[in-house]
């Protein structure tokens, strides 16, 4: 894979940085130090530069500062994190260092856990948040699942929201730009008495697609959503604590349409079904229009809340953290990606429109987490913990033309017991070990109104998951660590169209994961200056994936199986650096070899040969072996480049200040199938940002930004459609709103 960046990316970090370091005098080096950043990556409060393992956490500052508004903008500060998306949110594929899900059912988890506050969201759609009132975020990269469970085995993110504070204080900030978002959050937050406070926190958010329907006149891919949360904090006795959180989001959406990328002039639906599917269209990277008669709309809502209780005694401490989850989601989808009468050509005119689905998700999810945290003592400390949760998914699909009819219930159990234990052999050097006995029971029930016909199974499974690292203090400055870390990825049903009773007898299993981590952390010129590198390896053994399979009657299914070993290896690096008394440079690399080391019998794209490696196994069925591919998704390199500086004005109420945000990948490829069509080139994004900020208490921030700059086109995601057009060339595309340039006013008032 090539991984040249260009000199006109070259010459785009070396403007946004030029146009900043001059500004960069030193004045006074020793009166500043590095903001320290306080994480829970192992389930207690430290410092992220004493942690051994490999992560990226930014608190509340940068969060502003970099103006990260959603889900998305995380990928800004970790080069590790990757993001795709599809048809719709449940679609989306978050990975770390290459690894994600590459299969979408109710009952598959993601690879990536994301946490809010402490508790896991089950479904990929309901991680999509807006980051509203957020305290810190960290990305754990690697394995997670001694501590955090199954469903963390190619790493997790953790989102931690603000708590009260001890005196009255709020918020109000307002967003307006020229594709018209407009947003508003509010925040209110204080005690009511000396052992009662509480945070609370309103926002509003409505955005204008930026795809236009040329059948409607409508846009797509714009959003309307909005959600309150309240934080409640009580200190019951000096020992005893309480947390409550509730919150409700929700969310309209005319997402996520995909449009051309290429497409061959003559082709056609099915090859036979009249009409030009992009008659007024220019395929391309920056092309805005779309072409469809049932508009892919969707809504969702979010009811979840959490109460953790922690008590202490005699310098233990024993948490308890309660929590629910109701989400719900509907969308609708044109299935043809086009306006032309599919349903007259296939019913001789006694039906008109085209191929539509409709599909309706509700998840249940209720956890009871319990840990018991003893004292630092001199040579050892430890965690003990139980876990409990259960997820009951619930799904109907309907699909015209193509008749499709089903809904399904699916449901896991999760029980779990955990431990983690650190010895310090010397000041310096210390080790840390960690078990987790994990069973889980899974269930399915799939009723398919077209046959009447009903399928239900049950399975269970168990393992022992650990991890094991080693830490040395080079100095009060410096610590090296390595590790080893075990993954899991529990067992799943393959609940789709066509899900029968041997798919519900034989669930697919459990994926695992072995990585190696050795690691260097450092904060050296009087703690102006902080380098982490990290160089990993891990393989993933029985990787779930889609696969073609023969069955003992001869015939050819694709479905959800184990199909083989991956590998992902590669070196990490993190910097942030405190330029003189007013720039802030922060840094991210990385560099990613992730391939297939077994997966036989893996689809052939569209069009591939007998020479390219693609081989028939039955009459219209053919397969090739992937061994040696990179995976999808997974652009060899990465890196990230942001920087904050602060223009005193001292003869004024304000400061100024000027921050910029920079971004490039590598080329990729969306398929697993390592289909040419869907090969992207590198691409990079520049943002910048000036505004003021009042000196004292910061009692106002006005914030003009523009969002790739350079205007620069790309895509998110692309799709080999041809099987839906006869074979014909038909690439479709799934663009992010930065694929244009975009700029907007920012004003946030604090009291």
């Amino acid at each position: 894979m090539g991984h040249t960046m260009t000199l006109k990316s070259s010459c785009k970090t070396t403007l946004a940085v030029s146009l900043l370091l001059p500004l960069a005098v030193p004045a006074a080096l020793a009166q500043q130090t590095l903001e320290e950043v306080i994480v829970t990556a192992q389930k207690r409060e430290q410092s992220a530069q004493d942690v051994p393992l490999a992560l990226t956490a930014v608190g509340a500052s940068a969060i502003e500062t970099l103006g990260m508004q959603e889900f998305a903008d995380i990928t800004r500060i970790s080069p590790s994190l990757t993001m795709s998306s599809g048809n719709n949110k449940q679609q989306t594929t978050i990975s770390i260092r290459g690894i994600g899900t590459n299969v979408f059912s109710i009952s598959v988890e993601p690879s990536v856990a994301v946490l809010i506050d402490n508790v896991s969201k089950v479904q990929p759609g309901q991680a999509l948040a807006n980051l509203v009132d957020v305290e810190r975020i960290e990305v754990l990269r690697g394995p997670q699942s001694t501590l955090f469970g199954k469903n963390a085995s190619a790493g997790l993110v953790s989102i931690t929201t603000k708590n009260p504070s001890d005196e009255l204080e709020g918020s109000l900030e307002l967003v307006a730009t020229d594709d018209d978002q407009l947003r508003t959050v509010g925040t209110l937050s204080g005690p009511v008495s000396d052992t009662f406070a509480y945070r609370l926190m309103a926002y509003y958010d409505d955005r204008d697609g930026y795809l236009t329907n040329l059948t409607t006149g409508n846009d797509l891919n714009g959003s309307r959503s909005s959600g309150a949360r309240g934080k409640f904090v009580w200190d019951a006795t000096e020992n005893l604590s309480a947390s409550f959180i509730l919150a409700y989001n929700e969310e309209k959406a005319n997402c996520c349409g995909i449009n051309w990328n290429q497409l061959n002039p003559e082709a056609r639906v099915f090859g036979f079904v009249p009409g030009d599917p992009a008659v007024g269209i220019e395929p391309g990277a920056g092309n805005r229009l779309i072409r469809q008669d049932d508009e892919s709309l969707g809504e969702s809502d979010d009811v979840s809340g959490s109460l953790e209780l922690t008590y202490n005694v005699n310098d233990y401490t024993m948490t308890s953290i309660t929590a629910f989850d109701s989400w719900d989601f509907s969308n609708n989808e044109d299935v043809d990606f086009s306006d032309v009468n599919v349903a007259g050509a296939f019913t001789g005119g006694a039906l008109q429109g085209g191929i539509s689905s409709a599909s309706e998700v509700k998840t249940d999810f209720f956890s009871q987490e319990l840990r018991l945290q003893s004292p630092l003592y001199d040579r050892f400390d430890y965690l003990l913990g139980l876990y409990y949760a259960d997820a009951q998914t619930d799904r109907s699909f309907s699909r015209r033309i193509l008749t499709a009819d089903w809904e399904a219930e699916a449901g896991t159990e999760s029980y779990a017991a955990f431990g983690q234990g650190t010895w310090r052999f010397t000041d310096a050097t210390s080790m840390t070990a960690g078990l987790r006995y994990n069973r889980e029971e899974i269930s399915a029930d799939f009723t398919d109104f077209p046959s009447d016909a009903r399928y239900r199974a049950d399975d269970s499974d168990s393992v022992v998951l650990g991890k094991l690292s080693l830490q040395h203090f080079l100095n009060e400055q410096s610590m090296l660590f390595a590790s080893y870390s075990r993954g899991y990825k529990g067992q799943a049903y393959d609940i789709a169209t066509g899900f029968n009773q041997d798919k519900a007898d034989n669930p697919v299993a459990a994926e695992t994961s072995d990585s190696f981590e050795v690691g260097l952390k450092t904060t050296v010129l009087d703690q102006r200056l902080q380098f982490n590198v990290v160089a990993f390896y891990t393989e993933y053994d029985d990787f779930q994936s889609q696969n073609t399979l023969i069955q003992e009657d001869g015939s050819v299914v694709l479905d959800i199986s184990n199909v083989g070993v991956l590998e992902t290896q590669g070196i990490e690096v993190d910097a942030v650096a405190l330029l003189g008394e007013n720039f802030l440079l922060r840094a991210g690399f990385a560099w990613i070899d992730a391939t297939v080391k077994e997966f036989p019998n893996a689809r052939c794209y569209q069009g591939q040969t007998v020479e390219q490696g693609c081989v028939e196994i039955a009459p219209g069925a053919s397969v090739q072996d992937l061994a040696g591919a990179e995976l999808n998704n997974s652009p060899d390199y990465k890196l990230t480049l942001s920087g904050e500086y602060t223009v005193p004005f001292s003869s004024l109420p304000f400061d100024g200040f000027a921050n910029f945000s920079y971004r490039w990948q590598d080329e990729v490829n969306f398929s697993l199938s390592g289909d040419p069509l869907t090969q992207y080139e590198s691409y990079d994004l520049m943002d910048l940002s000036v505004g003021i900020v009042e000196r004292e208490r910061a009692a106002y921030r006005v914030t003009l930004f523009v969002n790739n700059v350079f205007d620069d086109d790309y895509v998110m995601s692309l799709a080999n459609l041809g099987q839906l057009y006869a074979g014909q060339l038909a690439l479709g595309q799934v663009l992010a709103r930065d694929s244009q340039r975009y700029a907007g006013l920012r004003v946030k008032f604090n009291f």
